[in-house]
């Protein structure tokens, strides 16, 4: 059980830093082009250090990358 439970924790681990490289790279391709996701439920992207219509600011400004 105690096995289990580790292994358990050391894929969520994994796959915790694997998502983490994978989002910094998108987010480092993403401002290299000159734009920015937000979280903007009407999918509004805007420049790295900017806000949308609907004031959601650039996931660049919101994780500290600007």
């Amino acid at each position: 059980m105690i096995n289990e439970v580790r292994k358990r924790v050391e894929n969520y681990e994994e796959g915790r830093k694997k998502s983490e490289v994978e989002f910094t790279k998108f987010i480092e391709e993403c401002l290299d082009e000159g734009w920015s996701p937000t979280k903007c439920s009407m999918c509004c992207v805007v420049e790295p250090d900017g806000i949308c219509p609907h004031g959601f600011r650039s996931i660049a400004l919101e994780y500290g990358f600007m």
